[in-house]
C-alpha cells in the first residue's frame, strides 16, 4: 500500500517519498565498524546532545539537505550517538575524545580516524567535511601524524591549521601551527589575498603573530573586506583583550594595547576609551565602568548606543551601588535617544526599579509594553515588571 501511495504522489509531483534525512544506522558501533571494512565505505559519526542548540539547527536545515543526503548517504555509513544518554554513547565519545558537540567523525573502512569538524554549518561547508576527509591533504589526522612526524611544509601548515579550527580539543596546537605557518611566509607573501582571509579568520590572542600583523595592518584588511568589517575585527580584539586584562588586573598588557591603539588605530582616541572600558567591566569595577562608558557616550561614542547599551545591560545585571545605578539610568537614557525599543525600555526600567524609583520604571515598562502589543511581540517581561512595581507598597 504504500509503494502504491508513493507512485500515485510521484505522479503528482510529489516530494514527500524522498528521503527525510542522513540514514543513520541502528546497528551496535560493533556491527558498523564491521560492515564498514566488508563494504569499502568509511564510517561518519555524528556525535550529539539533546540539550545543543546547534545539534538541532543541524539536524533540522542542514542534514535535510538533499544534496547532503545524497553525498553523505552514498559515500558514508553513517552512525549517530547523544554523550547525554548515560550509556553507550556517552562511552563511545569518551573513547575518541571528544569534547564538545555537534561533533563530525569520519573513519576509515578499517576505523581508523581520518578527519575530526565540529560547529553549526552551512550545507556546503558540511559536504566539504566529507570530502576533506578522503583527501591525506585535507584529513586532519593524517596531516597531524606528518606533523608530529617533523612535516613543516608550508601548505601542510597552512591546511592543517584550517583543519584544526574545528578540532575542539583542550590540546589543540593551531595557534602554534598557524605561528609557524606564517614564519614561512615573506613580507610580500604575507599581503597575498590567500593569507589576508587566512589571518583575519584565524581569531586568536593579541600576542599571536597573525594578531599582530592584522592590527598593524589595518589597510590591508580595510581593502579585502571593507573599512568597516575591518574596524570591528581589530576593535574587537582590543576590547576582548583589554576585559581580559582587567580581569588578572594585568597593567602591563593594558599599556601594551594603549601603545596598539595610538600607533596603528586611525581613530585611537575611540580606542582608548573603549579599552578604560573593558578593562573596568573586566575588574568588575561597575561604578568606573558605568562612568567611562558615560564619558565615552558624551563625547567619541555619541552615536555608538550598542556600546552603551552593552554596558546597561550590565549594570542592570550586576550593580548594586546606588552611583552605578544612576549612571546606568543615564547611560540607558542615551540609548532611548538613539533608539527607542522594547528591550531598551525594560532595561531602563529595571534599572529605575533597582535604584527604587517606582515612576519612572513603571513609565518605562508601560511604554515597553505598549511597543510589544503594537509590533505583536512578547511582552511577558515589561508585563511581569509592571506586577512587580504595582505590588510594591507605598
Amino acid at each position: 500500500m504504500k509503494k502504491i501511495l508513493c507512485c500515485i504522489l510521484l505522479l503528482f509531483g510529489s516530494s514527500v517519498c524522498r528521503a527525510q534525512g542522513i540514514d543513520f544506522v541502528t546497528t551496535s558501533w560493533e556491527e558498523t565498524l564491521q560492515n564498514a571494512e566488508k563494504s569499502g565505505k568509511q564510517v561518519f559519526l555524528y556525535v550529539r546532545a539533546t540539550s545543543c542548540r546547534y545539534c538541532r539547527q543541524m539536524e533540522k536545515e542542514v542534514f535535510v539537505n538533499q544534496e547532503v543526503i545524497d553525498y553523505y548517504n552514498g559515500d558514508f555509513i553513517s552512525y549517530k550517538i547523544d554523550v547525554e544518554d548515560g550509556g553507550a554513547g556517552e562511552a563511545l565519545a569518551k573513547q575518541y575524545g571528544i569534547e564538545g558537540f555537534p561533533t563530525y567523525l569520519f573513519l576509515s573502512k578499517n576505523g581508523q580516524k581520518l578527519h575530526q569538524s565540529s560547529g553549526a554549518k552551512p550545507a556546503a561547508d558540511f559536504i566539504r567535511d566529507g570530502r576533506n576527509a578522503s583527501d591525506p591533504n585535507t584529513a586532519l589526522f593524517p596531516m597531524l601524524a606528518r606533523y608530529e612526524q617533523g612535516g613543516r611544509s608550508p601548505e601542510l601548515l597552512f591546511n592543517l591549521s584550517n583543519a584544526l579550527s574545528r578540532y575542539m580539543v583542550d590540546a589543540n596546537p593551531r595557534e602554534k601551527v598557524i605561528e609557524e605557518y606564517l614564519a614561512t611566509q615573506s613580507a610580500d607573501e604575507l599581503g597575498s589575498e590567500r593569507n589576508l582571509r587566512f589571518i583575519f579568520a584565524a581569531d586568536l590572542g593579541f600576542k599571536s603573530p597573525a594578531t599582530l600583523y592584522l592590527l598593524q595592518n589595518q589597510q590591508k584588511f580595510a581593502d579585502l573586506f571593507g573599512k568597516a568589517e575591518a574596524e570591528r575585527a581589530a576593535q574587537r580584539i582590543m576590547t576582548r583583550t583589554a576585559n581580559m586584562a582587567g580581569r588578572t588586573n594585568d597593567l602591563v598588557l593594558m599599556s601594551e594595547l594603549r601603545k596598539v591603539a595610538v600607533d596603528h588605530f586611525a581613530d585611537s582616541i575611540k580606542t582608548l576609551s573603549l579599552l578604560q572600558i573593558y578593562f573596568y567591566g573586566g575588574r568588575r569595577d561597575w561604578l568606573n565602568y558605568g562612568r567611562s562608558t558615560l564619558q565615552y557616550g558624551s563625547t567619541v561614542g555619541a552615536t555608538d548606543w550598542q556600546t552603551l547599551y552593552e554596558t546597561g545591560i550590565y549594570l542592570k545585571t550586576f550593580a548594586k551601588d546606588p552611583e552605578a545605578l544612576k549612571t546606568g539610568v543615564e547611560i540607558m537614557a542615551r540609548v532611548l535617544d538613539m533608539n527607542k525599543n522594547y528591550e531598551h525600555l525594560c532595561i531602563y526600567a529595571q534599572l529605575q526599579k533597582k535604584l527604587g524609583n517606582k515612576e519612572p520604571a513603571l513609565k518605562a515598562a508601560g511604554e515597553a509594553l505598549t511597543i510589544a502589543t503594537d509590533q505583536g511581540k512578547d511582552g511577558s517581561d515589561a508585563r511581569e515588571l509592571i506586577n512587580e512595581l504595582t505590588t510594591i507598597s507605598k
